[in-house]
Order: structure tokens, then sequence, then C-alpha cells
């Protein structure tokens, strides 16, 4: 997905910089002629933008603010065509950067976050059960963040795998990855009612372990 999205920046910018090129300095709306293809390339920019970034994002926000500019009624304006290549560049620059998805991420690791301290605050007040339950939805979504993070395919795929997968990748140590799926353990007893097979200091120990993963790869 990310080689998609890396590949399209380019052929858009590449479209972008020829229609800017070919547009008449002395008009305010591009020519008629040229409508029909201008018009979806800023559609395609604009999908695009919004496709890599956060609904919340200056590049998403902008984007739509150009789309929907009153001109935009009686034609394409070359000042939207213009703004919106530099805005398409601006966002090709973050993005073969990193920085875009890093935001993404985190994201994800600011709302892990809430959900584990609620996890440890049952852990703290001896809620085995509310806490283990709550921390095993964490993990899952923590591991399958990490492996979208690295270009691996979480569908079709147990928790299990997904810890292999790291590990083959070499995102994680084959120990790190022997201590997930202890946790893991743990979640599959949780999730199908076995509260008899793990205590309170197991669940405290997953805890401690979720937190290193957010902190250490998200």
């Amino acid at each position: 997905m990310k080689d998609i999205i890396t590949n399209r920046f380019r052929e858009l910018v590449s479209q972008g910089q020829k229609y800017a090129r070919q547009t008449n300095r002395d008009a305010y709306y591009v020519d008629s002629y040229e409508i029909t293809l201008v018009h979806a390339w800023l559609s395609s920019v604009s999908n695009l933008l919004q496709t890599a970034s956060l609904p919340d994002s200056v590049f998403f926000n902008e984007s739509r603010t150009l789309m929907t500019h009153e001109n935009m009624k009686h034609g394409v304006p070359k000042e939207i065509v213009s703004k919106m290549l530099g805005l398409l560049m601006s966002a090709q620059q973050e993005w073969e950067s990193g920085l875009m998805r890093r935001v993404e991420y985190i994201v994800a690791a600011e709302t892990f976050d809430d959900f584990i301290d609620h996890a440890e605050g049952y852990h703290k007040g001896n809620k085995k059960i509310e806490s283990a339950v709550l921390a095993s939805a964490v993990l899952e979504d923590t591991v399958k963040k990490i492996c979208l993070k690295n270009n691996i395919v979480t569908k079709g795929q147990s928790l299990e795998s997904l810890i292999d997968e790291l590990s083959k990748a070499g995102v994680i140590t084959p120990v790190k990855a022997k201590r997930i799926k202890a946790f893991a353990g743990v979640r599959n007893h949780a999730l199908h009612a076995e509260f008899d097979d793990f205590d309170i200091k197991d669940v405290g120990e997953m805890i401690k372990g979720i937190r290193e993963l957010i902190e250490d790869y998200l």
C-alpha cells in the first residue's frame, strides 16, 4: 500500500506540472478543452491527500477547501490548479520522509495508552477479569498496528502468526516474540473465559509488556 501511494504521488505531481505549464496565463479559468482532464486530476489529488493523511490534517482540510471554492461552480480557476499542485508537492515531501504516517502511529499510541491506563486501574483494584479483557484488546490492536507500520499484512492472520511475522522481519527479536506470545496466551484464556488459567500477576506482566511495545514500536 505504501508503494502504491508513493507512486501515485509521483504520477499526479508529474500530471499537475504538465497542466500548470499548459494553462493560458492571461485567463482566469482553465481553457474549456482542458477542463475535463484537469478536474479529474483535481479529484484524484484530493482523494490521494485524504487517503494519505489524517482527517484533521492541513492537507485534508486545504484540499477540501480548494475543491469547494466558490469559483469552481463556473469552471476551474488556474489559481486552484496551482495551489493544489503546491499542496500535493508539499504532501509528497512529508509522505516520502515518513512524517505523515508517523503522525498516525503517534495518535494510535496515545489512544492505546489511554486504554492501557484503564486496564492498569482495574489491575490495581485487583479486578483480574476486567483488567485482562481490556488489556487483551489493546495487545491485539497494538501488534496489528506495528505490523501495518512495517508493511506486514494482517488480514486473516492470528495474533500468534503476526508475532512470528514481526520476528521474521527483524522488527522484534525471537526472545521478544516469545514473551509477547506468553501475553497472547493470557489473552486467549481471558477471551475464552478461562479465568482460572492465569492470575493477577500474569495480567500485570502483560500490561507492562504492552506499554513497552507501544513505547518502542509505535
